[in-house]
Order: C-alpha cells, then structure tokens, then sequence
C-alpha cells in the first residue's frame, strides 16, 4: 500500500538564461489583460545564451519529490518515450526513491520537453515554451494493477485531447476505492471554469490554486474571505490558495487560515514553486491531517527552498 500516487506530465525543462539588453521586457502596446507584459526579441536576430541548465520538471515528478523526500511512500504515474530523456527521468525517479511501476513507455511520442527563456534584473521574467509529448497520452485505467493501492491521489495537470476522460477515469477509481485525492489543475481543465470542474470537486480532500485562477473560476473580485468560500461551497473538504509572497490561504468548514512568506527570501527563478507548495502543504497533511498552520508552514518553506535553486527539484527539502 502506497502513501500516495501523483498523477500528471514527467518533462525535461531546458533553461535559456538572456541578457536583458538582448531580451526587453515592455509593455504590450495593444492592450491585453492576460498579456500586459511581452519578452521581446530582435526578428532575424542570433542572440547568445548567458547560461542555460538542463534539468527535469513537470507536475508529476516536482511533487513526487517532495512526497519522497518528505518520507512518504510514493509512486508517479506519467508518460515517457522510449528515448535518452525517457531513461535520464527514469533514473532519476529511481534516485528519488520514487515508485516506477506506473511509468507507461509510449514508443509513438517523445518525451515531453520545455524550453524556459529567463530574462530581466532579477530573472524572474521568463516565457515557457512546452511540448507535452507523450504526456498527452496519459491513459489512466482502473484495470491497472495496484493502480488503487493506494491512501491518496495527488493530481496535476492534464493535457492532451482526451484530458476529461482521463480526470473521469481518475475520480471515478477515487471514489469507488475511498482514496482521498488532492487537485491542483492545470491550465486546459481551468479553462473549463467552475461549472466544468464542480463535479469533481466535491469529491476532492484538497483543492489547490493560485489567487488568479480563484478569481478566473469564481468570478470574483480580489476578496481572499469570498474565493475561499466560493471554492469551498464547491464541495471540497479544504481549500488552498497560494498568493506568492503574501503567503498561502486555508479554508475547511470550521475556520481560515493565512501563513504569510518569508518576504527578505532571494528568489533565484520560480519555476516549480506551485508545485513546491502545494504537495508540501498535502504530505505534511497526509501525516498529521489536523496540524493544519505545520502543513502551510512546511508547504511554504518548500516552496521558498525551491526558488532559491535553478529547476524545480533542486531545492525541494527533505522532512
């Protein structure tokens, strides 16, 4: 019996680090809320690389980590190609102690890959550009052995063209098997809005976004008291919103709570913070369910550890 799954893409991240004066940040001159800001590149132009790192990534992998790492037994369902990338991540999972048994080796796609261009002062301006590859074929089947042995899910997110069946599937394994299951979704189910994900969500232990996708799916102004009910009348038993350095937000049916970040932390490059803080709030969780202000505290110095580091594992402590 595990302690946890977690579910969602294995990628490689290649980080491009960018002279400013190469790469500007400006202002977008046509008006647009969702892309107030632009990185822009000289057209024709060959631009040098300050530095760049290869490292590993992706949902299912960064918050495998920090379930490993924090003493869980763990194991991480994903997709991988049958190629050098595919068997560098599998290495890696295994130095991680991290169970290999749900890996699905697709020897139609890639491995997923992304390339991160990191720019400005302090280098935490940056545009990441994904190939999800054999992530999008995820196929999660509860004909699948172990698949339910198992006490939680931790769910990241899904792509590809069937992501909805694969989120069906999932939930329906959860509910019938009484598996607890954690959900911080990804881009393509929160453009589903609330009315696409409602129906899952009251079956979740743990719902977990960022302030701006709480204000996207409930349609609110900024008012942390209001997402966090508007979430929780959803159905799910707690709820987290993360809001950078503010800090991260608590909500279940018996009170609130705020555990503010630590304000003077160096941020080397935030990739992989969400996931950081996220499943570092729910493995604290899994082992004490009622030390609720620990776990928050334990998913915000995971999460502050990780944007010291370049990559999303580096700095993921351990418990």
């Amino acid at each position: 019996m595990l302690d946890v799954i977690t579910i969602g893409s294995v990628l490689e991240d290649t980080f491009l680090f960018l002279d400013p004066a190469d790469a500007p940040v400006i202002d977008n001159p046509n008006p647009d809320p969702k892309r107030e800001k632009l990185i822009t590149l000289e057209f024709g132009a060959k631009i040098d690389v300050k530095d760049s790192f290869v490292t590993i990534g992706g949902g299912g992998m960064n918050t495998a980590v920090t379930f490993a790492r924090s003493g869980l037994k763990c194991a991480c369902f994903a997709s991988l190609g049958r190629d050098d990338a595919g068997s560098r991540i599998e290495k890696a999972l295994k130095k991680e102690k991290i169970g290999r048994q749900f890996i699905a080796k697709d020897s139609d796609q890639a491995t997923g890959f992304s390339i991160l261009i990191v720019t400005g002062k302090d280098k935490n301006d940056r545009v990441i550009l994904i190939e999800r590859g054999a992530s999008n074929d995820l196929n999660f089947s509860s004909k699948i052995k172990s698949i339910s042995k198992t006490k939680w899910y931790y769910l990241t997110a899904l792509s590809g063209d069937y992501w909805d069946k694969e989120l069906s599937d999932i939930f329906s394994v959860a509910r019938k098997k009484q598996i607890k299951l954690a959900w911080n979704p990804g881009s393509s189910q929160l453009k589903a809005g609330i009315s696409g994900l409602s129906k899952y969500m009251k079956d979740c232990e743990i719902f977990i976004v960022n302030r701006d996708e709480a204000i996207e799916l409930v349609q609110a102004k900024n008012d942390i008291d209001y997402l966090l009910r508007g979430l929780l009348d959803k159905g799910p038993n707690r709820v987290i919103i993360s809001h950078g350095i503010e800090g991260v937000y608590y909500a279940d049916k018996n009170q609130t709570m705020h555990v503010k970040a630590n304000k003077t932390i160096k941020a080397k490059e935030p990739t992989g913070a969400g996931d950081a803080l996220g499943s570092g709030i729910a493995a604290a969780l899994i082992k004490n369910p009622d030390d609720i202000k620990s776990a928050l505290e334990y998913g915000i110095r995971n999460s502050e550890s990780v944007v010291q580091e370049i990559g999303a594992q580096t700095g993921i402590i351990y418990a």
